[in-house]
């Protein structure tokens, strides 16, 4: 899966990750690290000491510049002495429930931080990169149908209007401070699951949190249809788009869809049933209340990025359910001991 080339290019690659803390920033980091790349990241810390970020080997391997994306500003020395070639932005409100809780928080952090992240890198000359990462809720999903990069953006929840006005802003900045010197890429993934997650909004964290607490999981809308991919899918689609893209300055923003193969497109429902087949240890009810309004169908299309990239999922529901059983239960179990445990599982699929 990684080749020769791959690690010839990412050797000594100086990449700054901002959000490197949260679940795909930090295997994110972990695995542009054992590719030899020197990794920075600029995040705020994760309270819950659970994450990755937190464990003292994430720490001794991943240097962070604690701080708020929205003053970023302040440490555009900092960065500047890094001089980093490529940027990855992942620094987000990420959830949309709390989006309906902490709008003014989500809408400054989503689109004010974003603003600030790309007013600095204008002052860094080193940069030649910028992955924008936002979300498959961008788009204004329609009918239902299969959404590709072409489809219309506009969400409607404070969450996917944040996300989508960050898909606004980004092409805008290339276009017009960017267009000759940095590549902009955009990417928007589906539904990511897996080991190191912990905003427990969602409904695998809460899961696993509700499965070792003994208590019973309330599913906030079980029908509703969500592209499921494994979180190791994802960082090997976001190395491919680095390695691809590196070399030509493109007039024009580049954007993927990171989505699943059909198959993975299925309800909440049956996920958890899924789930509770292989483990067998809880109980789940049907909330009947809809607290907030969120959107029903989303499924994307990944014709483009196995087009262009030649990446594809390989990691189907089952297969990721598996992994992600494992891991969880290696932290409850241990969580001293589940840093070298996702060192094994990132080792054994990247086949580094």
């Amino acid at each position: 899966m990684i080749t020769e080339a791959h690690l010839n290019f990412f050797k000594n690659k100086k990449i700054l990750i901002t959000g490197n803390t949260g679940f795909v920033g930090s295997n994110l980091s972990i695995v542009l690290s054992l590719l030899g790349s020197k990794v920075v990241g600029f995040s705020k810390k994760k309270k819950y000491k659970g994450y990755l970020s937190n464990h003292k080997n994430f720490k001794k391997k991943i240097k962070t510049i604690y701080g708020d994306i929205n003053k970023i500003n302040l440490f555009e020395n900092d960065l500047k002495k890094f001089n980093p070639q490529i940027v990855v932005h992942l620094a987000s409100q990420p959830v949309v429930k709390d989006s309906y809780s902490h709008t003014r928080e989500t809408y400054k952090t989503n689109i004010l931080g974003t603003i600030e992240l790309l007013e600095t890198i204008k002052k860094i000359k080193s940069v030649k990169q910028i992955i924008i990462f936002t979300s498959d809720k961008v788009y204004q999903n329609i009918k239902g149908k299969y959404l590709n990069e072409n489809s219309k953006i506009g969400g409607l929840d404070p969450y996917s209007a944040s996300k989508s006005s960050q898909d606004i802003i980004a092409n805008s900045y290339k276009s017009s401070f960017f267009k000759k010197n940095k590549n902009l890429i955009i990417i928007r993934a589906g539904n990511i699951i897996g080991g190191g997650d912990f905003e427990f909004s969602r409904i695998v964290p809460e899961l696993f949190l509700s499965l070792f607490n003994n208590k019973t999981l309330v599913l906030r809308n079980p029908f509703a249809i969500r592209p499921w991919q494994h979180i190791f899918d994802v960082v090997y689609a976001i190395v491919l788009i680095i390695f691809n893209s590196y070399q030509k300055i493109q007039t024009k923003t580049i954007i993927y869809n990171i989505g699943p193969n059909r198959s993975s497109n299925i309800k909440v429902i049956k996920l958890v049933k899924n789930i509770k087949e292989r483990i067998n240890k809880f109980n789940f009810i049907k909330n009947k209340k809809v607290l907030f309004s969120e959107t029903k169908i989303l499924k994307l299309s990944n014709q483009l990025i196995k087009k262009k990239i030649k990446w594809k999922p390989s990691i189907n529901v089952s297969k990721t359910i598996d992994l992600t059983i494992d891991w969880y239960e290696k932290f409850y179990q241990n969580p001293f001991k589940v840093y070298e445990f996702t060192i094994k599982q990132i080792k054994f699929f990247f086949k580094i």
